[in-house]
């Protein structure tokens, strides 16, 4: 496996984006969306393990043209993540899902996490991909940004395959906004799918030194994530 710290050519927002290739036969791409945190070390760590599967993995940065990413600062995080707009945020996965295709995989996917689980959501309503998964994805009932559509009328628009994992005590994604989720996928659209973990809390699944983090279903998680995207298990 080997990693590339910058973005090849074609990056018109010139957004810095980390890259892992496989060892072996590509059977696809992932474009994985950070948390409002930024790109951090156990996301990277989850690149690592998609490209271990067998994908070839872009990871933007979505603050990139802010100083000091990634940052364990809530305050300051939050100010990065409000900064953000639709525009700009298409226009970096844009480019990283060109750049996959143009490598020549056979598939592009989006995975994210938190922040980047709602922009999961969203790209498969919207953009040209294959497949997305979302980890714990805000946004359901009340949007991160004003130009974005809530996760519950992206359920109703999805354009390709998406596959959802959730808490049920997460206080971002509180019952409620979870029953009207599963509504809206169970309005005959068979492109969606959504699984509740009971009594998780958010952030389950990827930084194993998290409270939060829960191992078994965090396995569990991706295993089928894995098979959702078309990878091989590690």
């Amino acid at each position: 496996m080997s990693t590339d710290r910058s973005m090849p050519s074609g990056d018109p927002a010139g957004v810095g984006c980390v890259t892992f290739r496989p060892a072996g036969r590509v059977v696809g791409g992932v474009v994985v969306c950070h948390e409002i945190w930024g790109v951090t070390e156990p996301l990277l760590v989850a690149a690592r393990r998609l490209a271990s599967a067998g994908f070839l993995v872009a990871v933007p940065d979505f603050y990139a043209v802010r100083d000091g990413s990634p940052t364990a600062d809530y305050a300051r995080a939050s100010r990065w993540r409000d900064g953000l707009d639709i525009a700009g945020i298409r226009r970096v996965l844009d480019d990283a899902i060109g750049w996959l295709r143009a490598e020549g995989v056979p598939g592009v996917g989006v995975l994210g996490y938190s922040m980047g689980g709602a922009i999961a959501l969203w790209a498969a309503a919207t953009l040209d991909i294959d497949a997305a998964v979302t980890f714990y994805g805000g946004g359901l009932v009340d949007p991160y940004w004003p130009d974005m559509p809530a996760g519950v009328v992206l359920a109703r628009r999805l354009s390709v395959p998406w596959l959802g994992f959730y808490g049920a005590s997460d206080s971002l994604t509180p019952p409620d906004a979870l029953r009207r989720l599963r509504d809206a996928l169970d309005g005959g659209h068979e492109r969606g799918k959504v699984v509740v973990f009971d009594g998780l809390e958010h952030g389950f699944a990827l930084d194993a030194t998290d409270p939060r983090h829960a191992p078994g279903e965090a396995a569990e998680a991706w295993r089928d994530a894995l098979a959702f995207l078309g990878g091989s298990r590690d």
